[in-house]
């Protein structure tokens, strides 16, 4: 037998709770699908004007040269980074992209320690 609601009870939500940023949400949820993918992310959001090899990037997040081609191929593929091939290496930067650089960015200033405030 169902007991009728007498008051309904409006949900509030805690003081202080954060609101999820979307467009942030959504970018992780469709590009950083693994550990390695987020660490190659944060890494690109970092250093959003350099060009990097993939043994480069490979000797610097620990992985293996192998695994981190793959993954770089995919995010380009992906349109994240972008890769430029001459005879003598290959290279990776972050895309030109408004959005995407721009998460890719903020996702690293997330990830970023606060500064601590210097005594006087």
């Amino acid at each position: 037998m169902l007991m009728p609601i007498l008051e309904a009870a409006p949900y509030s939500a805690p003081r202080g709770a954060a609101e999820i940023d979307l467009e942030l949400f959504t970018f992780v949820e469709r590009y950083a699908t693994s550990n390695f993918r987020w660490d190659l992310i944060l890494h690109f959001g970092n250093h959003p004007n350099a060009e990097f090899t993939a043994r480069d990037i490979a000797d610097r997040l620990r992985r293996g040269v192998f695994a981190t081609t793959k993954e770089l191929d995919d995010l380009t593929y992906l349109r994240v980074l972008v890769r430029r091939y001459t005879p003598e290496r290959t290279t990776y930067r972050l895309t030109r992209r408004a959005p995407v650089r721009r998460t890719a960015m903020r996702l690293a200033d997330l990830e970023r320690p606060p500064v601590q405030a210097q005594p006087v």
